[in-house]
């Protein structure tokens, strides 16, 4: 809808008469000038603040919790790398224990020991036999002239302790 507005035309330049004056004319010029929009009722705005509160404070909660998860996993991280290290101080200790075990099994400190707290070797070794009956044979081990030698017994007996040799 285009409004419309009245001009004057303009005068002339000079007035020496008014007979020479030329009736006033007035022409109609249109401008355009914008058409508002329909008007129209609107619903109220809801309530955005305690959206947004309620929204801030879910973010919060769920950052809070975040940090309390991951400080958990730390402290146990923490915790495993502790024992992991107890474990392998306790392997290591033991392996050094098993290492001084083998030492203080083997023969020969064995008999360093016993011939340090006196001990001598016997000339002679004696085997004692049980026997089926409850008593027990004896026999000597090999001597150095090659042969076996027998002290006690009948002969027939052999050291596992079967009669025949069959141990049993």
């Amino acid at each position: 809808m285009a409004a419309t507005r009245t001009a004057l035309a303009p005068l002339p330049s000079h007035r020496s008469s008014a007979a020479l004056r030329a009736p006033r004319t007035t022409r109609t010029i249109e401008v355009d000038t914008p058409t508002r929009p329909d008007l129209r009722v609107v619903p109220p705005r809801r309530p955005t603040g305690a959206i947004v509160v309620a929204s801030l404070v879910v973010v919060f909660g769920v950052l809070l919790a975040t940090a309390a998860l991951n400080t958990m996993l730390v402290s146990g991280q923490r915790d495993l790398d502790r024992i992991e290290s107890e474990i392998q101080e306790g392997e290591q200790r033991n392996q050094a224990l098993a290492l001084q075990v083998a030492q203080m099994e083997s023969p020969e400190r064995i008999v360093d020991a016993a011939e340090a707290q006196g001990m001598v070797e016997p000339d002679e070794v004696i085997w004692l036999t049980p026997r089926v009956d409850g008593g027990s044979d004896s026999m000597t081990a090999p001597n150095d002239a090659g042969g076996d030698e027998t002290i006690a017994g009948d002969g027939d007996e052999r050291a596992d302790g079967g009669p025949d040799g069959s141990g049993g």
